[in-house]
């Protein structure tokens, strides 16, 4: 019998009893929109409920009749158990019966087999739901959303493990494509895209490291009993990049992850497998825009010095120095004008007339000056000067539609990393990397894709452990010592 054969029999045993049930509802439920669809909503639930009874019942008969005599023929011992699991919108204790045999001195459990999880385990659809929350707002917001709209309540602590389970899955996942992809790349099957555009920045995320007291003495968590400890907050650059096709952001692969320390080699690593992801090819363009920070354009040269490559200062970038130096220049009410009018020089190709501009000035004592005592036209000056190479070809690229900007980049850090990273407290570093992971995914609309291989994964899991390959070790329900309670 299919899925839909079965559903067309329910309905139709139903329509037996559903016209007196229906008739006795009062009219303003069974006549009122919103009332029909509160009614039909808890139907739907206490009908799921029952079918995983059902189900759950069903299970177990299975077990029994497949396990319950061990292989000399002896009947094996029946000891009676169930596993909490929880599904999307439900709890569920699920009978689960352990089967021992004396002489053989072996017992199991198949329903925990099948299941493959402890109790307390979760289905792949509450996975997906409750990170589809834990990456758009707080672990707390995000089990209050659970609650609203799947009437089921988890603790925020087991919604964090959850996501950060998930987001482990979610580096395998990454790793897997950009391993693929460059394995494409180099066997000459990979798809590849003329004109490539690349963008990058950094923003800072809240980090620290948790330390608790070494005494016995102080205050409690609620849950596990440890001794409260302090976070030291200290800021990490978070770093995004995105690659896709010129003129169009469909196939856009985004990169968002924390560099270790002194390796601008790793970010230049995930540059070039976000581009490859994205198309980059040996016959490809690839253009970038960016600000000047060091490790984006250093980076950048390295990574695709062998393509056909181009590159701009972030023209937004540019004016802000520019607008900075027009404060000392003409005074603070007119140097944005200043700045803006020196910005369209600048994409006009006339670099020169902007720098002798700023020649001219002669400082002094009235001059504006930046944290380090220095004019604001020198700094300006400076940068231009320093960047030049990346300064002068705007016209030529405004003129083939190449982006001057790094507003995407920008967005980016905004809208997908500090929208969700820049919550009061601080993540560890370990963490911050896991959740950023997951936001890439999202970001690069690989969402779907990487529940479907998730969902593989758990296929193969599972005849791995019917095939014996796989041995899950279960913890017994932690049961609380009747002494102990008494004596409290």
């Amino acid at each position: 019998m299919t899925r839909d054969e079965f559903v067309g029999d329910l309905i139709e045993q139903a329509k037996r009893s559903w016209q007196d049930y229906w008739a006795a509802l009062p009219d303003e439920e069974r006549l009122r929109l919103s009332g029909m669809e509160a009614e039909l909503q808890g139907i739907g639930r206490q009908v799921v409920e029952g079918l995983w009874r059902l189900l759950g019942e069903s299970l177990d008969a299975l077990a029994v009749d497949v396990a319950g005599v061990c292989e000399r023929g002896c009947r094996r011992e029946r000891r009676r158990d169930t596993v909490s699991v929880n599904v999307l919108g439900h709890c569920l204790e699920i009978p689960c019966t352990y089967l021992y045999c004396r002489r053989c001195h072996h017992g199991e459990s198949p329903v925990r087999r099948w299941l493959g999880v402890e109790s307390g385990g979760v289905s792949l659809g509450l996975e997906r739901a409750l990170t589809d929350l834990t990456t758009r707002m707080t672990f707390g917001a995000a089990t209050e959303s659970m609650h609203e709209h799947h009437s089921q309540d988890i603790d925020r602590t087991k919604a964090e493990r959850i996501t950060y389970a998930v987001a482990r899955d979610a580096q395998d996942y990454l790793a897997k494509r950009r391993r693929e992809a460059k394995e494409l790349l180099l066997a000459g099957e990979h798809k590849s895209v003329d004109q490539m555009v690349f963008t990058a920045d950094g923003g800072a995320v809240p980090v620290g490291t948790l330390s608790r007291p070494k005494t016995d003495d102080g205050p409690r968590t609620a849950v596990r009993k440890l001794a409260k400890g302090t976070r030291t907050i200290a800021g990490r650059e978070a770093r995004f990049m995105a690659a896709h096709a010129a003129g169009s952001t469909k196939g856009r692969v985004v990169d968002c992850h924390i560099a270790p320390y002194d390796r601008p080699d790793y970010t230049g690593s995930r540059m070039l497998a976000a581009a490859v992801l994205a198309g980059l090819g040996d016959t490809s363009c690839i253009h970038g825009v960016f600000d000047m920070g060091s490790w984006i354009h250093t980076q950048f040269e390295k990574q695709f010095g062998v393509y056909e490559h181009s590159a701009c200062a972030d023209i937004m970038h540019v004016a802000q120095y520019l607008i900075d130096a027009g404060r000392v220049l003409v005074g603070e009410e007119k140097a944005t004008a200043w700045g803006m009018e020196h910005k369209r020089r600048m994409l006009a190709g006339e670099i020169e007339h902007v720098l002798a501009r700023l020649g001219e000035h002669s400082c002094g004592p009235p001059c504006q000056k930046d944290e380090r005592d220095t004019c604001l036209v020198r700094v300006a000056e400076r940068y231009l000067t320093n960047h030049r190479a990346y300064m002068e070809n705007y016209e030529h690229f405004l003129a083939n539609d190449l982006p001057v900007g790094s507003g995407e980049a920008e967005s980016g850090i905004r809208h997908i990393i500090k929208r969700r990273m820049s919550v009061a407290g601080a993540w560890t570093e370990d963490n911050a990397a896991l959740l950023l992971g997951l936001l890439a995914i999202r970001a690069s609309g690989w969402w779907d894709h990487f529940w479907a291989w998730r969902v593989e994964r758990d296929r193969e899991s599972w005849r791995a452990r019917q095939a014996g390959g796989a041995k899950v070790v279960f913890r017994s329900k932690r049961r609380r010592d009747p002494n102990a309670a008494a004596a409290a």
